[in-house]
């Protein structure tokens, strides 16, 4: 009946997180399943009860049957009939050793009993645990079920690809930045260049009348 704990317990984790897909759910069997062996527990005990209580009655019965036997023998006596004396001393033997016998029996049950009692006690306890972090349980196991598909998926690729693919991204924005450096330059325009020629001239006359006039004062 306690098997069912160690079997859910003690499974393996990625096992477990690769065969269910949804985390609520695996959590969620789990809680049902130790709500039914609970219920086993639970309904094994008040048997076992039961029989304690059946098997207590009978000892009761058998010790006024061996009061009894033994008063008859002794009545037997008196009256001078050994044979029923004898009849009644068997009579009282059998009905000794069945109280014997059942005692061992009530002793048994009590061992069981307890054990049950300790059994069930960790039962409830672990599904109050589980129910009690139910969601952070779901939370962690998606996490996990996460990270392992992020580790699959980097396990499985092969590295020179990932460096030939950062390569050719790194090109593709060398690229982007050269257009973007194109896109803001301009040529001059034919306005612009007729406006230097224009003062170009300007300076070349103001010079020459510099030069005439210096002449002039030597």
């Amino acid at each position: 009946m306690f098997k069912r704990i160690a079997d859910i317990f003690n499974s393996n984790v990625n096992s477990a997180l690769d065969r269910i897909e949804d985390p609520a759910k695996m959590i969620s069997y789990m809680i049902a399943e130790l709500q039914d062996t609970l219920t086993k527990a639970r309904t094994s005990k008040a048997a076992r009860l039961a029989e304690k209580t059946s098997l207590e009655r009978e000892r009761g019965e058998l010790l006024k049957s061996v009061a009894r036997w033994e008063d008859r023998a002794k009545l037997a006596i008196a009256n001078g009939r050994e044979d029923l004396a004898r009849e009644a001393l068997v009579e009282k033997k059998q009905a000794t050793e069945r109280v014997r016998s059942i005692e061992a029996q009530l002793e048994n049950l009590g061992s069981i009993l307890s054990s049950q009692d300790a059994q069930l006690s960790q039962i409830a306890d672990k599904l109050k645990e589980v129910k009690d972090k139910q969601q952070i349980l779901v939370q962690r196991a998606r996490s996990a079920k996460e990270k392992k598909k992020v580790a699959d998926t980097l396990r499985s690729s092969d590295s020179s690809e990932l460096a030939g693919k950062f390569n050719e991204l790194e090109s593709k924005i060398e690229r982007m930045e050269a257009d973007a450096q194109m896109a803001g330059y301009h040529r001059a325009s034919p306005t612009d260049e007729f406006g230097k020629m224009e003062s170009d001239s300007a300076i070349e006359s103001e010079l020459a009348q510099l030069k005439a006039s210096m002449k002039e004062n030597l």
